[in-house]
């Protein structure tokens, strides 16, 4: 199976999603381990999960994200 590549973009920001800060900052993302983040992922179901390396993570908010797919 080949691996899915894809650029998570910050709504508010029009950047490159910064991990650590919204580990940080968003409520949605409580409880993560903001200094040792993993990265986003795309869930079975095409929901978008941010996680942490110690096994956390939250089902980002539908509107918050845009991914584009690398070609």
């Amino acid at each position: 199976m080949a691996k899915l590549s894809f650029t998570v973009i910050d709504n508010k920001t029009g950047k490159v999603a910064d991990e650590e800060a919204i580990a940080l900052n968003e409520e949605w993302a409580r409880g993560l381990i903001y200094c040792d983040m993993d990265g986003f992922a795309i869930a079975q179901n095409g929901s978008l999960i941010l996680m942490d390396e110690c096994g956390g993570c939250r089902v980002c908010p539908h509107d918050r994200f845009t991914v584009v797919f690398d070609t």
